[in-house]
């Protein structure tokens, strides 16, 4: 077996990404980043890398959104946005568990690998 694949089997690499991923919802980007910034091991890395990216994608989505308050569909969007984070947070908080690998979807990559 690879050094990857039992980091993912690791029973606390798999609980440190998934309250990583929970972590976003609540605490933003800084659960990842402070994960992305301790951790040296690939998986749990990239992982929190992914989770970054995303967190850090969002805020640039809720600031294009308090600027299209101006024309009142700003508020949807946000609404949007919050909604997009908790579900892609949950959905990456799931398969993460597993031992899998979870690429957000709409992201910028800001950290590339």
């Amino acid at each position: 077996m690879n050094n990857s694949t039992s980091n993912r089997n690791s029973e606390s690499d798999r609980l440190i990404i998934v309250l990583t991923h929970f972590g976003g919802i609540f605490f933003g980007f800084l659960p990842s980043l402070l994960v992305y910034l301790v951790k040296n091991e690939g998986w749990v890395k990239e992982n929190a890398r992914n989770a970054l990216n995303w967190q850090l994608t969002s805020i640039v989505y809720y600031v294009i959104s308090w600027i299209l308050m101006l024309v009142l569909i700003g508020l949807f969007l946000q609404w949007i946005v919050v909604l997009f984070n908790i579900i892609f947070c949950v959905m990456a908080a799931v398969i993460s568990s597993k031992g899998e690998y979870f690429k957000y979807p709409l992201t910028i990559e800001f950290i590339k690998p």
